[in-house]
């Protein structure tokens, strides 16, 4: 019984030595991103992705991935301090791609469980032939 016990209390500690590491979390103002209507014409349309670093250690992103080639993420390659905040621009490639879109960027962090998806939405308006 006694065993039982100190096996128990040593998992308890190994448990919160595990949970209280530190580790980055980001955070983002929103998610979404609608473009609404958009001119073929005036080529591409960029938008930004604010967010902030809410963990107690420093952010880096890994990596941004997009679900389409006409999709450009780009990030910060430095790390992110505990409470900072920093911006991932993402532009569309409207050109050649009238009609309404939907598209991903997946980011990747150093915190392992972070998997973040953000996503442009909108609408790209035919150039008119003459």
């Amino acid at each position: 019984m006694k065993r039982l016990f100190f096996i128990l209390i040593a998992f308890f500690f190994a448990t919160a030595t595990l949970m209280a590491q530190d580790s980055s979390k980001i955070v983002f103002e929103k998610s979404e991103y609608n473009f609404g209507n958009i001119q073929e014409v005036d080529g591409d349309a960029s938008c930004e992705f604010k967010f902030t670093n809410e963990g107690n250690a420093p952010l880096i992103i890994t990596r941004a991935t997009s679900s389409c080639g006409c999709t450009a993420p780009k990030y910060p390659k430095e790390p992110i301090a505990p409470g900072e905040s920093g911006v991932i621009s993402v532009t569309y490639h409207a050109k050649g791609r009238p009609g309404g879109f939907s598209r991903n960027v997946t980011i990747y962090t150093n915190n392992a469980d972070e998997k973040i998806v953000l996503r442009i939405v909108g609408n790209v308006i035919p150039e008119v032939k003459k």
